[in-house]
C-alpha cells in the first residue's frame, strides 16, 4: 500500500514505547539487556546538526547503557530507492552529535564516549541495497592501512521483508510492519484486531491516537470517500472497517491487481494465496490455513483473492470460512 509516512513516523517515533519496541527489535542479546528502557529520553534536533544537515523524520534518543548513556540515531528511509551512502550519512551525525555533546561538556574523556548506535527503519518496494558498513564505502587496501579506514555499521530494518511472526509478541513494531505489508483492508483489520490488546494503559492514548490516524490515512487512500467517520480508538476504526469493507472493494483489488503486475503476475498471486492461508490460520489454526491455501491453489483472479481476504475477516469459525471459500472459488465443500 501507497501512503505518506514521514508525518506518521515522525509522531509514531516520538513516543519513548515506540522506540524502546524498535530496540527491542533490533537489539542483539549480548547487549540488550544492558539497556534500561525505562530512562529513554529524546533530545532536540541540533544534537544530530542543523536543520540544512538533518532530513525530516531523522531523531536522536539516549538511553541508559551499563555505566553510561547510549545515543541512537533513528534514521527513516522513505524513498523508492535507497540511499547509496547510507553509511557515509551515518557517519556524518555521529560525528555532529559527538562534536554537540564536546560543546555541552558531556562527552567525557578520551576512551569513555558514549556509544552509538545508528538504526535505518526502510520500507521500499524494492529491497534494500545501500552499503550499512562505512568500510564497504572505502577501496580495499592493504592491511596494515586498514585500521586507519573510517568504520561504522548501521542496524537496518527492512519492513517490508520483515516476517511479522518473528517479531516479540506485544511488540508494537509488529503493527508498524504488519501495516507496512497490508494490501487490503482484510489486512489492515487483521493488524489492528492483533494490537488492540498492547495500547491498554492510559499512558498510551495519544500512542493509539497516532495508531489512528494512520488506519484513517491507508483506508482513505482505499476508497472514495473523504471524509470516513472512524472513531477515535484502535477498536472502534477496527469495528467500522469491518462494516465498511464491503462498501468498497474495487479501488483494493485495483491496487492488487497493479501490485501483482509489478511483482510479476504469477508471484503476485501466488504471493497473495500464501498471505490468505497466513490469515486464515491466524485466526482458526494452521489446518484451516493449510485448507484455505489448498482451496486457492489454481485461482488466479486477483478479484475472487479480494473477495476471499474480506471473508476470512467477516467468518465466524473455520467451517463457515471454508464453505464460503470453496463457494467463491466454485468448488464443493
Amino acid at each position: 500500500m501507497t501512503a505518506v509516512h514521514d508525518p506518521i513516523y515522525r509522531r509514531l517515533f516520538a513516543f519513548p514505547r515506540m522506540v524502546a519496541d524498535l530496540l527491542e527489535v533490533v537489539g542483539h542479546r549480548d547487549w540488550i539487556g544492558d539497556i534500561d528502557l525505562g530512562t529513554l529520553e529524546k533530545l532536540p534536533a541540533e544534537h544530530v546538526g542543523d536543520s540544512a544537515q538533518q532530513r525530516r523524520g531523522d531523531a536522536v534518543w539516549r538511553v541508559r547503557f551499563r555505566n553510561g548513556w547510549l545515543y541512537l540515531l533513528v534514521l527513516l528511509e522513505f524513498q523508492s530507492g535507497n540511499d547509496p551512502r547510507m553509511a557515509l550519512r551515518n557517519l556524518e551525525y555521529t560525528a555532529l552529535l559527538y562534536r554537540e555533546l564536546d560543546r555541552r561538556g558531556q562527552l567525557g574523556p578520551p576512551g569513555r564516549w558514549p556509544p552509538v548506535l545508528p538504526v535505518v527503519l526502510y520500507n521500499g518496494d524494492a529491497p534494500w541495497t545501500g552499503r550499512l558498513d562505512m568500510r564497504e564505502l572505502v577501496a580495499p587496501v592493504p592491511d596494515p592501512l586498514a585500521p586507519c579506514q573510517p568504520a561504522q555499521r548501521s542496524l537496518l530494518l527492512d519492513e517490508r521483508r520483515v516476517a511479522v511472526d518473528d517479531l516479540p509478541l506485544g511488540n508494537l513494531m509488529r503493527a508498524v510492519i504488519g501495516f507496512e505489508q497490508s494490501r487490503t483492508p482484510a489486512d489492515i483489520v487483521r493488524v489492528a484486531r492483533a494490537m488492540r490488546g498492547w495500547l491498554r494503559s492510559p499512558r498510551d492514548s495519544e500512542l493509539e491516537r497516532a495508531f489512528v490516524a494512520w488506519m484513517r490515512q491507508m483506508v482513505a487512500l482505499g476508497s472514495e470517500e473523504t471524509e470516513l467517520e472512524l472513531g477515535g480508538t484502535v477498536e472502534e476504526v477496527t469495528v467500522t472497517l469491518v462494516e465498511r469493507m464491503a462498501q468498497w472493494p474495487a479501488q483494493w483489488r485495483e491496487e492488487g491487481r497493479r501490485e501483482g503486475m509489478s511483482e510479476g503476475r504469477s508471484e503476485g498471486v501466488a504471493a497473495q494465496r500464501a498471505l490468505l492461508g497466513r490469515q486464515a490460520a491466524g485466526r482458526f489454526g494452521d489446518a484451516v490455513g493449510r485448507q484455505v491455501e489448498a482451496v486457492l491453489a489454481d485461482v488466479e483472479d486477483w478479484n475472487r483473492l479480494a473477495l476471499v481476504g474480506e471473508w476470512i475477516v467477516r467468518a465466524d469459525s473455520g467451517p463457515e470460512l471454508l464453505d464460503g471459500v470453496s463457494r467463491m472459488v466454485g468448488r464443493s465443500g
